[in-house]
């Protein structure tokens, strides 16, 4: 203890967010299952304290393990690219637990979060216990915190496979409405060798907001704060159990748009926790955070440079007895079983024998090269060879290209590199200019709602759809990864433009002599949203950003976006428009911010057949034994600076400096710059321009005959 005051299946094209059912006030009745959890009481699925050992010793070294953001990963295969991920999977997780686990039995194996939904997990939703869950339990998990993908679906499937999870389930800021108690337990406590190690685990408060529009999907259960959550379980922890060590697994970012993040947590209890293992950011980094409060954090990399995966001891120093009140050190593994976070806590009993801290150790064990385990494979083949079979059925063919120029780079007019895991410039075209690509999810939401205006993000820069490809399930998923159904809302013309220029804050400000666009530090996919229908529109990267304080109040409200007209007539901020989003957007934004209430709610997909927008888009494809690039072609909107005499048209076609730095970039000759501390979303973070050097750098790799190498030329 640190030194305190105490020293088979639902249909696929019918699995969406909200499971099996279409009523969405039903707990625990999904598929006939019984209920497995009682409201207003804590599930436990083990006792207080879990003794791994009992040999007596007078030093220890206790190991942790953990994943996060698995996503469905039991194999390492991408079925929506129908790819291998050469480095991803617990089948590759086994393979290192069989080491890890010979040079330590009593090792504790953690997943932080994240876990049965993507990559057609939904498929299997309606079995007794999920597979991936099956798997989890068969590699002797001793842990599992639900993240917050968890809850895209009826509560009662959480409820079931969390019932059977066969270790402990831990989230300390899940509680129930009725009586505040604990959905699952807040902690767990484990004993190896006398030596007890307390568990504290967090879920994302924001995850009412996040599923607003399927309360069924949490029905009965409130997210409290994470700080205040983690300190009261903390604080039980300590009084009942003086543990010797305490552990945070926290399915949260280092920094949070709603509630505590991982690192204001660590600074305000740094002298509480000794090691923070976390998840929810699909990042892979090891870092220490020194106590303190309030904003004041301050983050160390502590890990190798280049080598993000081993903690660099000249750095991070010994943490010790002495000093193990001053700091705390986090680390992450990533995403889709990419590694396994491993914390090594040296213990010494001391002449009173009391267990101290010699040291901890941090890294991430990476499944790079690592075999797949036979005995997982076979054990859960059928998996592999379901999804497969789903993913690759042909529903018809594509016809035209949905995006200019064939490839979706809108560079190098290539698509996206499997292998480099990126675009080569990190822009797609349907980013910057108006396609065929997001007129189709578009049309169809406009089709299904009867909306005037809809509004999309593409959410992979791996989406594309290219003439006389057949199109199979995959291409939807790839298309439209989330499970999100379709709300339509009355909105009035000034809240639809505020809407717009929140958007567009995607962007970061045109400068003199940029070549490109580029995309706010941090900034994420999904939050970037394009309007179609019947709205005619332009965007000036040289207005003012729209912006909102820390409560969303507006503070400018932007002007970017010029509505030239909505259906027909000159844009009336007055008016009430028809207006298609996803039920992500509506409930995290959309109605957060005020923009539009329940009563302005006209259509909602949840009472559908076919309700999640992916499923919209399979249906229509194979309706229509395919899919057409002239039914979707609807130019309504550009960038000012991309019209035919603007800026960055002009600089691109200019015959001097610019054209060349162009060409310089569309032959692979130069690098674009990427935001470093956004690995989940890869991106452009500085605008290549003809004025500043610094805004690219030469590809080492350039002309080499391997594409890959020439793609990680970028990343050296």
């Amino acid at each position: 203890m640190k030194n305190t005051k105490y020293s088979v299946l639902c249909l696929a094209i019918l699995a969406g967010l909200a499971g099996c059912s279409d009523d969405e006030t039903i707990i625990n009745t999904d598929s006939g299952y019984a209920p497995v959890v009682t409201e207003g009481k804590t599930l436990t699925n083990t006792p207080d304290i879990v003794v791994k050992s009992q040999n007596e010793v007078d030093e220890l070294t206790i190991t942790i393990g953990a994943t996060s953001d698995l996503h469905g990963r039991i194999f390492g295969y991408d079925y929506a690219l129908d790819a291998v991920d050469a480095d991803a999977g617990l089948t590759r997780i086994a393979t290192l637990l069989q080491n890890e686990k010979a040079k330590n039995p009593n090792m504790i194996l953690i997943d932080i979060g994240d876990t049965v939904q993507g990559n057609s997990a939904q498929l299997f939703n309606d079995d007794p216990t999920h597979p991936v869950v099956s798997t989890l339990n068969a590699l002797e998990f001793d842990l599992w915190v639900p993240g917050n993908h968890e809850f895209n679906f009826e509560r009662s499937f959480i409820d079931r496979n969390l019932n059977h999870f066969n270790g402990a389930v831990v989230s300390s800021n899940i509680k129930w409405e009725e009586n505040s108690a604990n959905y699952i337990r807040a902690f767990q406590i484990f004993e190896i060798d006398g030596a007890k190690v307390a568990i504290v685990g967090v879920t994302p408060s924001n995850v009412p907001n996040w599923e607003a529009s399927a309360p069924g999907h949490f029905a009965g259960l409130k997210f409290e704060e994470e700080l205040a959550s983690t300190r009261a379980a903390v604080d039980e922890l300590i009084e009942k159990y003086s543990p010797d060590v305490i552990i945070g697994a926290f399915h949260i970012g280092r920094d949070s748009d709603a509630g505590a993040g991982v690192h204001m947590i660590a600074a305000e209890m740094a002298d509480k926790f000794d090691v923070i293992l976390a998840g929810h950011e699909h990042a892979t980094y090891i870092e220490s955070i020194k106590k303190s409060s309030g904003d004041d954090v301050t983050s160390t990399d502590i890990s190798v440079d280049g080598a993000d995966t081993v903690e660099n001891k000249e750095v991070s120093g010994e943490y010790n007895e002495s000093n193990r009140a001053q700091s705390v050190k986090i680390i992450e593994p990533g995403k889709w079983g990419w590694a396994l976070a491993k914390a090594e806590i040296q213990l010494k009993k001391n002449t009173s024998g009391k267990w101290e801290m010699v040291d901890t150790t941090l890294s991430n064990v990476t499944t790079d090269g690592v075999a797949e385990d036979e005995g997982i494979s076979a054990q859960f083949q059928y998996v592999d060879d379901i999804s497969k079979e789903d993913a690759q059925t042909v529903l018809g063919t594509v016809t035209g290209d949905f995006t200019p120029g064939t490839g979706a780079d809108e560079a190098i007019h290539e698509d996206y590199n499997n292998e480099a895991g990126r675009l080569y410039s990190t822009i797609h075209t349907a980013k910057v200019i108006d396609t065929p690509l997001m007129d189709f999810i578009n049309q169809i939401q406009i089709e299904k709602s009867k909306a005037v205006v809809s509004a999309a993000s593409l959410f992979s820069d791996s989406s594309n759809l290219v003439d006389g490809q057949e199109y199979a399930k995959k291409d939807s998923t790839n298309l439209y990864k989330y499970d999100n159904t379709l709300i339509g809302i009355n909105m009035t013309g000034a809240n639809l433009k505020r809407y717009m220029e929140w958007s567009y804050t995607y962007f970061n400000t045109y400068k003199e002599g940029d070549l490109t666009v580029s995309f706010v530090k941090g900034s994420k996919a999904y939050m970037y949203d394009q309007f179609d229908g019947k709205i005619q529109f332009e965007v000036d990267l040289t207005g003012d950003a729209f912006a909102m304080d820390e409560n969303n109040q507006i503070t400018n409200e932007g002007n970017r976006i010029n509505i030239i007209e909505i259906d027909g007539k000159p844009f009336d901020a007055d008016a009430s428009y028809k207006v298609a989003l996803n039920s992500y957007r509506w409930g995290s934004n959309v109605k957060k911010f005020g923009w539009a209430t329940d009563a302005d709610v006209y259509y909602d997909s949840v009472n559908e057949a076919v309700y999640a927008i992916r499923d919209m888009l399979t249906e229509h494809v194979e309706l229509n034994q395919g899919v057409n690039a002239a039914d979707f072609t609807n130019p309504n909107w550009e960038f000012v600076q991309y019209q035919a005499n603007g800026a960055i048209t002009q600089l691109r076609t200019d015959g001097a400096e610019g054209e060349a730095l162009w060409n310089r970039l569309i032959n692979q000759e130069i690098c674009v710059q990427i935001d470093p501390d956004n690995p989940k979303y890869p991106g452009i973070l500085d605008s290549l321009n003809v004025n500043d050097a610094n805004s690219y750098f030469v590809n080492p790799n350039a002309g080499d005959s391997d594409p890959v190498k020439v793609y990680q030329g970028c990343s050296l």
